[in-house]
């Protein structure tokens, strides 16, 4: 009989706390991004693996290895070993075959694309301690300190508030979760859909959709009749969608793509395009670089000269687009200015802003505009300065604005932070068993909630149809209630395909 294949895999409480790994739980399957970092020999709860390593072509990191350490290199790629495939950092270059130390992590996947599937048939709760200074939240990590406990499932969030006391010198906190994955007690993979869908945007009765990897478009009419548009383009890269009134631009990796309906897609340009926005039928696309552009479906574009920066945040006002762009500089703080293209490409660049705090993205949006950092809404004055300073009730990771409203999502509350139950009006009891985030609409104007619905999404899409429907790209294509606190309904995208 052949021994079963089985993996040992230490899942960071971050990913399940994200999202981007539901809480593993005895008996159950599981698949989620896999990343093999090495550790010394001398470590515990190290394994060795012997596999096959493809190095990345991408060139290596400097990398920061811990207080008063100097930064060394780190270069990444893919481990292929009996079963798994996983993502490989190492501060020293290899390539072929390799016989490794170190330990598996279940991690995020914005940067980790190689997945792994199994049973799990153990979960261990792992606790690391920490040692802090008198008066001091936080703490430095006692190095190998790590204890393990039998559990029948992992939590849903890890416990932070042992930071909040004042009295221990030490203190012991749990990290994630250390599971044993069976590799073989899995059934088949079910056949991927016609489409999963990966954004979504809608103009006038139209609402568009584009799969997360194919170069799919599917268009649902007034009357929710789906139509596909099938673009000449790469396979595996995810694309972004600006509907207008006459059609919708798509746009990624592979370059930009116009599609109207009833006709053939076309590819109008080659260069990257990831960020843009739409007035009417005035599309500005910001690929990388200093020259962006301004689109109609009936007319050559126009070139907007732009200074060099990386495109943080879009938002519109009046019949102008306003872009937050950041100078990255090397050796040096990063440092942000505004800058406002008008729908006949007319372009005023803003001074330098001065520094927002916080790690979350910033994001424009809001009546008059705003810019939105955590839960600080700093107005937008005409010359592309910073006015009169908000505070929002609470802190949100993401947000945009969607039609007259403003879109945020964050953790639900339970009543125990300083914000009590913000976004909520009110104590509400929900199903606490289950994690989800909680996507709210603001009011434009007064930043008040409007209402607020669980989703199984920490960024999702966001749109706004010609009836005032919100739709979201959560768990597939979804439509948030106006009711708060209730779960959103799915449209089975796929299913209206097959009945094409």
């Amino acid at each position: 009989m052949t021994r079963p294949r089985t993996l040992v895999v230490q899942i960071d409480g971050v990913a399940i706390e994200d999202g981007e790994i539901a809480p593993p739980r005895i008996g159950e399957v599981t698949e989620f991004p896999l990343r093999f970092v090495e550790q010394p020999v001398s470590a515990a709860d190290t394994l060795t693996v012997r596999a096959l390593l493809e190095a990345s072509d991408r060139g290596p990191v400097l990398q920061s290895t811990g207080h008063g350490v100097p930064r060394r290199w780190e270069w990444n790629g893919t481990l292929r070993g009996d079963g798994w495939t996983a993502s490989w950092r190492g501060f020293r270059p290899r390539t072929g075959p390799v016989e490794l130390t170190g330990r598996f992590y279940g991690v995020m996947g914005y940067d980790t694309p190689e997945t792994v599937r199994g049973r799990v048939t153990r979960v261990q709760l792992v606790n690391e301690r920490y040692r802090r200074p008198p008066g001091n939240h936080g703490g430095s990590i006692v190095v190998e300190h790590r204890t393990f406990r039998d559990v029948e499932a992992s939590p849903r969030f890890f416990d932070s508030d042992v930071f909040m006391r004042d009295d221990p010198f030490e203190v012991d906190r749990a990290v994630g979760v250390m599971i044993d994955l069976d590799l073989d007690d899995v059934p088949p993979v079910p056949p991927r859909p016609p489409i999963v869908p990966g954004d979504v945007s809608a103009s006038g009765e139209m609402l568009w959709i584009v799969d997360r990897e194919l170069p799919l478009v599917v268009m649902l009419d007034a009357d929710h009749v789906a139509h596909e548009y099938v673009l000449p383009g790469s396979i595996g890269s995810s694309r972004h969608l600006w509907a207008v009134p006459s059609g919708c631009w798509v746009g990624g990796a592979d370059g930009l793509y116009w599609c109207a309906a009833g006709a053939e897609p076309r590819r109008i340009s080659e260069r990257p395009t990831y960020q843009g926005a739409v007035i009417g039928e005035t599309f500005l696309a910001c690929p990388p670089g200093t020259t962006w552009l301004s689109y109609t479906s009936d007319r050559e574009p126009v070139s907007v000269q732009v200074p060099d920066g990386y495109v943080s945040a879009i938002g519109v006002d009046g019949e102008s687009f306003v872009v937050l762009a950041e100078q990255r500089r090397a050796h040096a703080e990063s440092t942000h200015r505004l800058v406002r293209v008008t729908v006949s490409g007319e372009v005023t660049v803003g001074p330098d802003l001065p520094a927002m705090q916080g790690w979350v993205t910033p994001y424009l949006a809001g009546t008059p505009l705003r810019l939105v950092r955590g839960n600080v809404a700093v107005q937008i004055l005409p010359d592309l300065t910073y006015g009169v300073v908000q505070q929002v009730g609470g802190r949100a990771f993401h947000g945009g604005q969607v039609g007259e409203f403003v879109w945020i999502i964050g953790h639900p509350p339970d009543g125990t932070s300083s914000t009590g139950w913000w976004p909520l009006p009110a104590p509400v009891d929900y199903d606490r068993t289950r994690q989800f985030w909680l996507f709210t609409l603001l009011d434009a104007g007064t930043l008040e909630p409007v209402s607020s619905t669980p989703l199984l999404a920490t960024n999702p899409a966001v749109t706004i149809d010609h009836r005032g429907t919100v739709w979201v790209i959560a768990e597939g294509l979804q439509s948030i209630p106006a009711e708060s606190m209730l779960w959103p309904p799915a449209v089975d995208v796929a299913a209206l395909l097959d009945g094409d």
